[in-house]
């Protein structure tokens, strides 16, 4: 059997993992009340989550290349 469009990974990531963030950012947008404050409290704290994540893969795949394929 062959995926023709999305591989079973891609599904898993973006539906099942990801579903919480999604319904999480739509109650703070879109939810009442609103409260900008913790709109904004939110976002910057997942934003800011995400940024530390990819940036210490980031520097953990560098420091791999830099000791072992250099």
């Amino acid at each position: 059997m062959t995926w023709e469009v999305l591989n079973p990974g891609v599904w898993v990531i973006f539906m099942v993992i990801g579903l919480p963030v999604y319904v999480a950012f739509l109650g703070w947008f879109l939810g009442r009340p609103r409260n900008i404050r913790t709109t904004i409290l939110g976002t910057s704290t997942f934003l800011a989550l995400v940024t530390a994540l990819w940036g210490g893969l980031f520097s953990i795949t560098i420091a791999i290349r830099i000791l072992f394929f250099s």
